[in-house]
């Protein structure tokens, strides 16, 4: 039967939860008094039966188990034994007057924390105090245990679960100089990233034979680290394990170190391609800008030459041969220019929905003619593709780059696969290129059994100029066309290549929602006629408008000159009902476009015939391309031969 009795100190705060097992009411008063005399706080549970005392034990924790050694149907020892089942932590002092000292020595040895003779209440507190300090060092310790063993699980779930890779080694030195490490202990993400087993207790110089001496880098942060303690973070390619680390060392106890890492080569490769496409929109404003300059050059130098074929005389073959050299030499500065025009993405589209197998289906016949008869050309059209919005002379200009490239690399012959496809990139799928974008899109693959591509020169395929051909074999533009004009239609380009297997470039086209009717087949092109209209010419380079205007009056046209907008306006003013024809270049000196020219005029007359003209500037690429996209007017790439600009020029008057 349970008997509670509180006993309060004046001077200490906190209650000292005792079980006491006694049946001598006058020894359990005798403790009392000599407990409460020390001036500690006891709160006695007492038991007299062992049902009183296992109950207790059961019900609540105490801070201190007294117990006498002899009760009637109970002993102390049984009592230490449940005490050390139920409360193992809690302090055991016996307090008895019949132990004896074998017995005594007997109770220690099975868990007792202390024994008092009840003839010497004296040594009870001295005991008590004892005991409470050893059982509050035995709970501390305990708490550092079991700290200890979660920080350590913790620290193994972590060492496991880590996406990084994680190495602990041992750094072996000789005459002050890392010689080599020992793996300790690694997690499984290390083998996974370096594809790396069974490493642990052996050297890096056993694991992968070479690689100190072939990157001896590695050793020298890790020596670093192990031996100044300051940690230290590398990016580093290890062509051993093909792949890019990012590495970061600690030290750890002296000559160790850690290793956290993760395998980088990805990102590396995405960082290489977006400053591949940074460099090449770079040299695109510079194309453009250079093309856009060289382009009136050359309108003045062919326009003249074929001026004068016109004025010399056919006998004199001599000159006649001169002049049509010029002529033939400035189509062809033409034709680079338009090149790096079309790589610098500022050749305005003549864009509409159109199927990619029929381009190069219709393709196909001179393609074979390019390739000759040693090189095994085979097409392969997927099924039911949609259309895309693109320019089909320029979707066929960078199938035959594409398809001379591959044909120059395969001089002893082999096999071309052209081929079509759709492809769908999701989130996800899209992050494996940086220009690449979630959407469905039209695939175009060109793939040859060729020399391929060496690694050094992957990242400068593009690149305008660059080429591995011999001298007079190749401009170095194809590549850089292909470029330009895939990037000018919102798409991209990736290669896949290794050196002797080929290479293969997969052209990715958005598919277009719209649909679009078969074109008209062309009809027979009109002799060349001129006229007797009155033609408003807007040209701010001196020497290109008299050139031009020279062609135009040699067909009869009248022509009435400007250098900027404001004087077409001028002149507009006094002549507007005799001006048939608006005939200007786009980018002009006083801030004034020729489109904003065009359109101005326009709403004065809306019957007004026009045509505008460029060697096109990076400045207003954009714009321009999406206006001629949506009007009726009509464009001229600077320069064009004499015949081209007159055809234009009558055929925009004829229009209803």
């Amino acid at each position: 039967m349970l008997n509670p009795t509180q006993t309060h100190a004046q001077n200490h705060p906190t209650p000292l939860r005792i079980l006491f097992l006694e049946d001598d009411p006058q020894d359990r008063e005798l403790a009392a008094r000599a407990i409460a005399a020390e001036g500690l706080l006891p709160e006695f549970v007492y038991a007299v039966t062992q049902a009183d005392f296992e109950g207790a034990l059961a019900r609540q924790a105490f801070d201190l188990i007294m117990s006498d050694f002899t009760l009637p149907a109970y002993t102390g020892a049984d009592a230490l034994a449940v005490a050390k089942k139920v409360q193992p932590d809690t302090p055991f002092v016996f307090f008895s007057g019949t132990i004896g000292e074998e017995r005594a020595v007997e109770s220690l040895k099975s868990g007792a924390t202390d024994y008092v003779l009840k003839d010497r209440p004296e040594t009870l507190i001295p005991a008590i105090r004892r005991a409470l300090r050893e059982a509050s060092l035995r709970r501390d310790r305990k708490l550092a245990e079991d700290a200890l063993r979660a920080s350590e699980a913790r620290y193994r779930s972590l060492f496991e679960n880590m996406v990084e890779g994680f190495a602990y080694c041992r750094i072996f030195f000789a005459a002050g100089q890392a010689q080599d490490f020992l793996y300790l202990e690694v997690n499984g993400a290390f083998e996974k990233l370096t594809g790396l087993k069974n490493v642990v207790g052996r050297k890096m110089s056993e694991v992968v034979p070479g690689l100190l001496e072939s990157q001896p880098e590695l050793l020298r942060v890790f020596g670093r680290v192990a031996m100044t303690g300051h940690p230290e973070r590398i990016e580093i390619e290890i062509k051993a394990l093909a792949g890019w680390y990012s590495i970061a060392a600690y030290s750890m106890e002296p000559g160790s170190f850690m290793i956290v890492f993760d395998n980088i080569t990805e990102r590396k490769a995405l960082e290489a391609d977006l400053r591949q496409a940074q460099k090449m929109e770079a040299i695109g404003q510079l194309a453009g800008g250079v093309a856009h300059d060289f382009n009136n050059m050359l309108a003045v130098m062919r326009g003249n030459a074929e001026l004068l074929l016109l004025e010399v005389n056919p006998h004199n073959a001599r000159a006649s041969e001169g002049l049509k050299q010029i002529t033939a030499a400035a189509e062809r500065a033409a034709n680079l220019t338009r090149q790096l025009l079309a790589f610098s993405r500022k050749q305005v589209m003549q864009s509409r929905p159109v199927l990619l197998n029929e381009i190069v289906a219709d393709l196909t016949k001179m393609l074979k003619r390019i390739i000759g008869e040693n090189i095994d050309l085979q097409c392969h059209y997927g099924a039911s593709l949609p259309y895309v919005r693109a320019d089909t002379g320029m979707i066929e200009q960078v199938l035959i780059n594409l398809v001379v490239n591959a044909r120059d690399a395969m001089p002893s012959g082999g096999q071309l696969h052209i081929s079509t496809e759709l492809a769908t990139f999701n989130a996800v799928s899209a992050r494996a290129n940086p220009e690449a974008r979630p959407g469905q899109f039209v695939r175009l693959i060109v793939r040859d059994t060729g020399e391929g591509i060496a690694p050094a020169n992957l990242p400068r395929i593009f690149d305008p100029f660059f080429t591995t051909k011999d001298p007079g074999k190749g401009t170095g533009l194809g590549l850089a066309t292909v470029y330009g004009i895939v990037k000018q239609h919102e798409g991209w380009v990736e290669v896949v290549s290794r050196p002797g297997t080929g290479a293969a470039f997969h052209i990715y086209l958005p598919a277009s929602r719209l649909s679009a009717a078969k074109a008209a087949a062309p009809s027979a092109e009109p002799p060349l006629r001129g006229g007797s209209e009155t033609i408003l010419l807007v040209e701010d380079d001196a020497a290109v408008r008299l050139v031009t205007r020279r062609v135009l009056e040699s067909l009869g046209y009248k022509v009435w000159e400007a250098t900027q907008a404001r004087e077409a306006m001028e002149i507009w003013g006094v002549h507007a009902g005799e001006i048939d024809l608006l005939l200007s270049d786009i980018v002009m000196p006083d801030g004034t476009s020729g489109r904003e020219l065009a359109e101005q005029l326009r709403i004065q007359s809306a019957d007004l015939k026009i045509i505008l003209m460029s060697g096109y500037s990076p400045e207003t690429a954009g714009r321009e391309t999406e206006f001629f996209r949506r009007s009726e007017i009509r464009f001229l790439q600077k320069p064009c031969s004499s015949n081209v600009l007159l055809d234009a020029v009558r055929n925009c008057l004829d229009e209803d």
